[in-house]
């Protein structure tokens, strides 16, 4: 089946029982009983399927991480309650102290607090890679390095890191793979086909997609899924039913979301950097994009999400986003509604130093593509341009 086929059908049809419902129900309980201890025995021994306690998962959740797992053409997925406890908790479970861990250098600020300031106090060695220097990863590797994790497109710049160059430099090596494919999603690429080992989400933001949910996922192959999994059920990330039944139907619409988010962002973007109060555009689908070519050819689609300055002081591009009616003041993306920050006061506002050292300045903004009509979103633009004269 192809990714819309899958979107609609995987993971909800496979369940052999009678009065089945087309719409998978919430399964909203903590605990599962047992007829018999005989029962119970069976259970352990594996003869017979089923669940003991919610902490473990429900029948719902699970239907999500099957869909999941057959749209990222991966042998399993995992659930976690937020896309950082998916993240963390793989990254626990695949690392010891005493090993050596890559990541590249643009992501989203908390997972760069994780490798730098929470990984060293278990005793695992981090690096950042430059993300200009992806091509010559090699160097950055050490005898003790066993993982390597990177954002496709990243954050906040949405830079593609090349899969085919840097899979065969971690293979050969033996190092597991982690791309957090977030801002791409399983319809615009499926890192797994590259060989990566595991691919990871915020499920809060275009899989969730309406800005409602918070959720996070693990995909990849089961060999490392069972470890990841040993961690989640010790540590406790779990999402709960509901949560798994409203991810569950806004999966079913995926496909339809990223393609208006992919034509919006596109035509948003293009019309961005042809303004003369815009300073530069970050956007992969743009031929200005340092890595528009690798965006071509590993990405069927580019998102919603645009990264750019404007030609004004910190104060002046302030006034620009109090002018703009459309959009939401807010730090997320991937729903309906379009969402605009100030990146430095946002999201750095406590930590100016460290946001001007990734070039995160005032006149940065980020904005998320919602699926309002592009018409209404430029004119909103154009009106907010005369604020800054």
């Amino acid at each position: 089946m192809r990714t819309e086929t899958k979107a609609v059908h995987a993971g909800e049809r496979e369940e052999n029982r009678q009065h089945r419902s087309v719409v998978t129900p919430i399964d909203q309980t903590a605990a599962y009983y047992f007829e018999d201890t005989p029962q119970v025995k069976d259970f352990y021994e594996g003869k017979l399927a089923g669940i003991k306690y919610g902490r473990y998962g429900c029948p719902t959740q699970h239907a999500v991480e099957r869909k999941l797992a057959d749209m990222e053409n991966t042998e399993r997925a995992l659930l976690f309650s937020s896309g950082m406890s998916a993240v963390t908790t793989a990254i626990m479970a695949l690392a010891r102290a005493g090993q050596h861990v890559l990541y590249t250098n643009d992501c989203y600020r908390n997972i760069r607090r994780f490798f730098d300031e929470i990984l060293p106090n278990f005793g695992i060695e981090t690096t950042e890679v430059p993300i200009d220097d992806m091509k010559n990863i090699e160097k950055y590797l050490k005898e003790n390095t066993v993982l390597f994790f990177s954002e496709l497109p990243t954050n906040p710049f949405l830079r593609v890191i090349d899969l085919e160059h840097v899979i065969t430099t971690t293979t050969k090596r033996g190092i597991v793979s982690l791309i957090d494919s977030t801002f791409a999603t399983p319809v615009n690429i499926r890192p797994a086909e590259y060989g990566v080992d595991l691919v990871l989400h915020s499920a809060t933001k275009y899989l969730g997609g309406h800005h409602d949910l918070f959720a996070g996922v693990v995909a990849g192959r089961s060999k490392f899924i069972e470890k990841v999994q040993q961690y989640r059920d010790i540590f406790g990330g779990i999402v709960d039913p509901h949560t798994s039944y409203l991810l569950l139907r806004s999966m079913q619409t995926l496909p339809l979301r990223m393609k208006a988010h992919n034509n919006n962002g596109l035509e948003i973007a293009n019309w961005l950097e042809k303004h003369p109060k815009v300073a530069r555009v970050w956007y992969p689908g743009c031929k200005s994009h340092p890595d528009n070519d690798l965006a071509e050819k590993q990405m069927s689609g580019f998102g919603g999400v645009i990264t750019f300055s404007l030609k004004a002081s910190e104060e002046e591009t302030s006034r620009f986003v109090d002018a703009l009616r459309i959009p939401y003041i807010a730090t997320n993306f991937g729903g309906p509604q379009s969402l605009i920050e100030q990146h430095a006061i946002l999201t750095f506002y406590k930590d100016r130093v460290r946001a001007e050292k990734r070039g995160i300045t005032g006149n940065l903004l980020r904005y998320s593509v919602g699926l309002e009509n592009v018409a209404d979103v430029l004119e909103d633009f154009e009106n907010a341009f005369r604020v800054l004269g």
